[in-house]
């Protein structure tokens, strides 16, 4: 129970840390050690009580009369002292600690908790963290005593406040105290300047910088622990510049808090973020290359390893660097590998936790090396493959779990080849006694396969199959079946085929309970696929291995079950050799009639009249008495099947008086033809799926950086590289960047005016109109956008290469669901083979996308008919949700990647697809009173966007074409010859608290100078995302 009593020790540690802020500015001078050195003689004696009890009885005993006692104390709490007060919500806490419910008290732990006393407001956090949860009713007491301690003047009430609220965490909190945090996530030395160094007491400036130090390391990891409860409190556009500052900071503590912070917000939208990787980079140089940190962040002589293993995770989010940087991280990834290196050179000197903490940073360095794919630098990548290459020989599990994972990440991205050489100590981690370095084992050889090895590998695997664990069978047939497929396939001789059908037979007797349902259907697939060509004896091999099986009556029900399907659809190859007729075919599945599933019954039925059909002599008789026997089954399926199938079999059978129903024989045969060839394309990713969802790993609390692919870290990239080049100029070739001091600064928007004042000049329009005609990517983004919501999309050209052409078909808007087609048209003979396709959202929390495939043009439904000329061509067909306002420039992107049949070279094709947030966007019409009057109700900062931007005016065009485009409904009376005015509702499939989806009204007026070409856009919205995003939107139209 000591042990249990320690773990008040969380609240010491959060009031440690006030011992300095009792010195500071402002303060009460308090010791608080006193506040847990002196713990009441009372608790101690309970506690020395319930560890003397015996038996669970005699604790409950003991407790029930405590709780008692403190509820008839706490019924007068006017007359109790503090000493007292703390005395019992300490029990309190130590009773709920034990895992006895505590249901009163409640009201006495916020009094506490609103004292002006540390000591008493210590013990009133300590005991709302432990006993209240999010949702509680009385939440909304806590959240107002929170908040004036977080808001107030004394560090140790702030300190208690933020530990207090990363605890419980919850919506409630996230909703009411997010900005009240975020105020105080500032650079402490920005804090502490307000007070000149020069002024008060010696020493005062540095405790308040040491103190607001504290105050930003938890508020930043108060946000984060919020962020992740509710993403919509924090608007993340405005927080890179915030953290770079942080990322400044001469305080380990504040990088630390800080990077944990980034890496919340970064795995929700990584591309916001990449300016930073500069400052990342900059931080490992200092750590790592120059050693360069304070006694007290030292970690067995290794710098801040926390914060080592922070950076280098962050930069796995991006690609590899440019130029100058890359020179950097390259020196630190170096330093890191080497150094690793010669620390398990001297094993038996190097300190457990010492060589822990180094395995951590060395694990990130080779996950970062990893994530950059093909771009790494190739001795990077020998120096990681032979790291990897002596830890999964090590004795730790741990170490070998982490270097086995990395390895198949490994193997994965330069293929098989490259880790090959240590295939036999990755089959010895097969035996393993611990099941998770067994199970990366396992995916680790799944990937290193190849045509070379992959029957031994399978062998083994056979081989282990039968002392696995059930934990782990499911995964390994899963594997064992999608190998052999897929290299007895490749194999033309039939010995291949063959060794496919053995080893399916073995995977059958030796895990029958572990082979899912696709397995075996895939099974039954490849064997009657294969005599499509006329070679029959692969189907003579099958059967007659089978037939062997279920001789047998041990035989287990999957293999029954494929032998009943196979014998029926091919035993008639096996009929002329001895023991292989019709009736010892039907003999050897029927003895298991009465052991197996009712599913397998139905399957042994149909085959019982197959053979019938093929050998109507021999199993007449033995027929006509299953299928009367089952004539009258409990079960109606069997049933069914056999009242059918004596109708059916009529003519065949010795005594068919009582069949008052007959059919022909041309029926007979129609029903009981073999059954077609299986296309084994069409249900090959059946497997696929049921892999990957046996290795999924669970889920982490920020976003995993391997689900981020190439793609969106391209458009990341892009995005960085536009942020650095000058409006109006031409891009130039990109150049080193040296690490800068401050961030780039922000640019200026555009000045605000007036609405509704036409007779103001407004600011000079940009000198570069664009000045290629010919139809862009923007131009063709919103020309799609415009027509798209008009229905009259059908047939516009999205991307036409030299290779392929990409034709919108299908444009379909309903509320928040979006539905695009769009035709796949090969240009150049042979067309095109080993299409892949990756559609992905650069906002997944804003607009989620919820399919993406390829389908044939003529399973795509569609509301109108299809055109001719689409007819036989393959639709990628996408499913997108909005689900809250998405930013300029964050809609779905689409990369293919496809082979050419005339070169065999793998060519790639990026588009952007047209959907922003006008796709989303109803109409709303309204007069000028209503208009205005919900004008003037959306006010305050960034909820209006403005520019001026050169373009043709066409009014005909502004009133018609663009104003139905973007979704918005005229204001009547507002506008005059030159002007358009409109109002619209963003529509989401977020639901509000009613039930219903939440809409967000947009308000637009467009006021034009057709002497000039000019237009002025003026954009409001209570979300101040949408409205610079319309916006944008809107100057795109006009301006492509």
């Amino acid at each position: 129970m000591a042990s249990s009593f320690g773990s008040l020790d969380i609240n010491k540690s959060i009031s440690k840390v006030s011992q300095s802020v009792s010195q500071g500015v402002n303060t009460v001078n308090i010791n608080i050690e006193s506040v847990f050195s002196g713990q009441p003689r009372g608790l101690s004696l309970f506690i020395s009580e319930i560890r003397a009890c015996k038996t669970k009885d005699q604790e409950r005993v003991r407790v029930d009369a405590e709780l008692g006692n403190i509820r008839q104390k706490f019924s007068n709490a006017a007359n109790l002292t503090s000493y007292q007060k703390k005395k019992y919500v300490w029990k309190m806490c130590y009773i709920h600690m034990l895992g006895y419910e505590v249901d009163f008290g409640h009201l006495e732990f916020i009094s506490l908790m609103a004292s002006t006393k540390f000591t008493e407001k210590s013990v009133g956090y300590m005991a709302i963290s432990l006993m209240l949860k999010p949702g509680d009713e009385l939440m909304t007491l806590v959240i107002n005593s929170m908040r004036n301690d977080i808001v107030g003047q004394s560090h140790g009430g702030q300190a208690l406040g933020l530990a207090a609220v990363s605890n419980i965490g919850g919506a409630d909190l996230a909703e009411a105290l997010a900005s009240d945090v975020q105020r105080l996530i500032v650079p402490p030395t920005e804090v502490g300047s307000r007070q000149s160094q020069g002024s008060g007491p010696p020493g005062s400036y540095e405790v308040e910088v040491h103190n607001k130090s504290m105050l930003c390391k938890k508020a930043a990891l108060c946000l984060l622990r919020l962020f992740r409860t509710n993403p919509d409190i924090v608007i993340l556009e405005d927080w890179m510049l915030r953290l770079g500052r942080l990322l400044e900071d001469r305080d380990l503590g504040v990088i630390t808090s800080a990077m944990s912070l980034l890496l919340g917000f970064a795995s929700s939208s990584p591309a916001l973020f990449e300016p930073l990787v500069p400052y990342v980079i900059s931080i490992l140089t200092r750590l790592v290359v120059n050693k360069t940190c304070s006694m007290e962040y030292l970690y067995y002589r290794l710098p801040c390893p926390w914060l080592q293993v922070k950076c280098l995770r962050f930069l796995q989010y991006y690609k590899i660097p440019e130029a100058a940087q890359f020179e950097l991280l390259n020196d630190v990834l170096s330093k890191i590998l080497v150094r690793t290196e010669h620390s398990n050179a001297a094993t038996e000197t190097t300190n457990n936790n010492r060589s822990n903490a180094e395995h951590s940073i060395l694990f990130e360095a080779i996950n970062l090396i990893l994530t950059f794919g093909p771009d790494a630098p190739a001795f990077l990548k020998e120096h990681t493959s032979a790291i990897l290459g002596r830890f999964i020989g090590l004795k730790d599990a741990n170490t070998r779990y982490l270097g086995l994972d990395a390895m198949t990440r490994l193997a994965k991205i330069d293929g098989p080849a490259t880790v090959q050489m240590h295939q036999h100590t990755v089959l010895d981690s097969l035996k393993d006694a611990d099941i998770s370095v067994r199970r990366k084992a396992l995916g680790l050889l799944f990937v290193l396969a190849d045509a070379s090895n992959a029957q031994e590998i399978v062998g083994e695997l056979v081989l282990n199959l039968h002392s696995a664990e059930a934990a782990i069978k499911e995964d390994m047939v899963v594997k064992i079946a999608i190998l052999a497929e897929k290299f007895s396939l490749n194999d033309s001789t039939a010995q291949g085929v063959r060794w496919y059908v053995d080893t399916m037979v073995q995977v059958l007797l030796l895990a029958g309970d572990y082979v899912a349902e696709a397995v075996w259907f895939r099974v039954v697939q490849v064997v009657l696929s294969s005599g499509s060509g006329g070679d029959l004896s692969l189907h003579e091999y099958a059967a007659e291995k089978l037939l062997g099986t279920v001789q047998s009556k041990w035989a287990h029900e999957t293999a029954v079950a494929v032998a009943g399907y196979l014998l029926g659809e091919v035993g008639v190859s096996i009929c002329e050799r001895p023991g292989m007729s019709g009736l010892d075919q039907l003999t050897a599945l029927t003895q298991h009639m009465a052991a197996v599933s009712t599913k397998v019954q139905a399957i042994l039925l149909t085959s019982s009249v197959k053979l019938l059909n093929l050998y109507p002599e021999q199993t007449a008789g033995p027929v006509a008495q299953l299928l009367a026997r089952y004539a009258t089954s409990s079960e109606l399926e069997l049933q069914q099947r056999a009242c059918e199938y004596l109708v059916l079999a009529a003519t065949h059978l010795p005594d068919s008086s009582t069949v008052t129903v007959r059919v022909s024989a041309a029926v007979l045969e129609s029903v009981l033809n073999p059954m077609p060839v299986y296309a084994l394309h069409h249900s090959q990713h059946v497997l696929q799926d049921l892999a990957a969802g046996s290795r999924a790993e669970q889920a982490v609390t920020d976003r995993s950086v391997w689900t981020i692919d190439q793609g969106e870290k391209d458009a990341s990239r892009d995005a960085y590289r536009q942020t650095r080049v000058p409006e109006g100029t031409v891009a130039s070739p990109p150049r080193p960047d040296p690490v800068p001091d401050r961030l780039p600064p922000v640019k200026a928007p555009a000045p605000m005016v007036d609405l509704l004042s036409l007779d103001d000049t407004p600011p000079p329009a940009p000198s570069h109109p664009n000045p290629n005609p010919s139809p862009s990517p923007a131009r063709l983004f919103t020309r799609a956008g415009l027509q798209g919501k008009q229905g009259r999309a059908q047939g516009l050209v999205l991307l036409d290469s030299e290779h392929l052409q990409l034709r919108l078909s299908i444009f379909d808007v309903r509320a928040h669901r979006a539905r695009m087609g769009l035709v796949l048209v090969p240009k150049l003979p042979g067309g095109i083979s080993d299409l892949t396709l990756s559609c992905y959202s650069q906002s997944p929390d804003c607009l989620l996308i919820k399919s993406a495939s390829l389908v044939p043009s003529g399973s795509v439904p569609l509301d109108e008919e299809e055109p001719e000329q689409d007819r036989g061509l393959e639709v990628l067909q996408v499913a997108a949700e909005c689900l809250r306002p998405f930013g300029e420039g964050q809609g779905p992107l689409l990369d293919l990647t496809y082979r050419l049949a005339t070169d065999g070279h793998t060519h790639r094709a990026a588009l952007r697809l047209p959907i922003s947030v006008c796709t989303f966007c109803e109409p709303l019409p309204c007069d000028q009173a209503a208009y205005m009057s919900r004008w003037r109700s959306i006010e305050g900062s960034g909820t209006e966007a403005q520019q001026v931007v050169g373009c043709p005016v066409d009014m005909a065009w502004l009133r018609g074409e663009m104003v139905a485009g973007l979704g918005l409904g005229l204001a009547e009376g507002l506008d005059g010859p030159a002007s358009v005015t409109g109002c619209a509702s963003f529509t989401t499939g977020t639901l509000g608290p009613s039930g219903a989806p939440v809409s967000v009204g947009v308000l637009m007026r467009l006021e034009a100078d057709a002497a000039q070409g000019k237009c002025r856009v003026t954009v409001r919205a209570k979300n101040p995302v949408l409205a610079q995003a319309f916006k944008a939107f809107v100057v795109e139209a006009l301006s492509s």
